[in-house]
C-alpha cells in the first residue's frame, strides 16, 4: 500500500482512475497487499518501507523500480522523511494465524493525527499489552483512523477477532484500504 503526505494508506486497484489527490505518492508500505500485483503510482517518491524479512522478498522478486528503503524492527518506532513528509512508523507483530502467516498491524503518527493499519490478525489480542509505549499513549489519547484491508472481511472466521479489537480501540473514523464498502457492524463500533 501507498502511504500520501500525511501517511493516509491506500492500495490501488488496477483499473481504477486515481486524481491527483487520489494516488498517493508517498512510501510504499510492505503489507500483504504489496505482493499481490502492486499498481505503482506514476509519481511515487521510490522509498520502501517494511520488515526486514519483507523488503528483501521484494527485491527478490525482481521489483520493477530502484528504490531506498527502510527497515522497521517489530515494536519499535521509526522515523521516515520523504519529500518533505515526516511520519513515525511502528510495526506491531501480532502472532501468527491459523494459516501461519505473521499476522501484524502498523501504528501512524503523524504529528496531527494517529492511523493504526490492520494488514493481518491472529486470534488473540496479546499482543497489545507488548507493544511499544508510543502505541499505548496512542490508544490512550485516541486512534483517529482505523484502516482495515477489505479483504480480511471476506474471512468469516476472522469476524470475531476484528471486532474484539475494535471494540478495544474505539477508532473514530474506520475506512478500507481499498475504499471498499464496510459492513454495518464493523461502521457501528466507531467512537461517534
Amino acid at each position: 500500500m501507498f502511504l500520501n503526505d500525511i501517511g493516509q494508506p491506500l492500495i490501488l486497484q488496477r483499473g481504477e482512475k486515481y486524481g491527483i489527490f487520489d494516488e498517493h505518492s508517498g512510501a510504499l508500505l510492505l503489507s500483504t497487499a504489496a505482493f499481490n500485483d502492486p499498481v505503482l503510482p506514476q509519481n511515487w517518491c521510490k522509498y520502501v518501507v517494511g520488515s526486514e524479512q519483507e523488503i528483501l522478498r521484494l527485491f527478490i522478486s525482481s521489483f520493477p523500480e530502484k528504490c531506498t528503503s527502510k527497515t522497521l524492527k517489530p515494536n519499535e518506532p521509526t522515523q521516515i522523511v520523504y519529500n518533505e513528509t515526516e511520519i513515525t512508523i511502528t510495526l506491531i507483530p501480532a502472532g501468527k494465524n491459523e494459516n501461519g502467516l505473521e499476522a501484524r498491524l502498523f501504528y501512524i503518527d503523524n504529528g496531527q493525527a494517529k492511523y493504526l493499519i490492520v494488514d493481518r490478525l491472529s486470534g488473540y489480542l496479546d499482543f497489545l499489552p507488548k507493544a511499544h509505549g508510543s502505541f499505548h499513549i496512542g490508544l490512550s489519547q485516541g486512534i483517529d483512523v482505523l484502516y482495515i484491508d477489505e479483504d480480511l472481511l471476506s474471512e468469516t472466521d476472522l469476524n470475531e477477532d476484528l471486532y474484539s479489537l475494535v471494540h478495544l480501540i474505539k477508532p473514530k473514523f474506520i475506512y478500507g484500504l481499498r475504499q471498499g464498502e464496510l459492513p454495518k457492524w464493523l461502521l457501528d463500533l466507531r467512537q461517534i
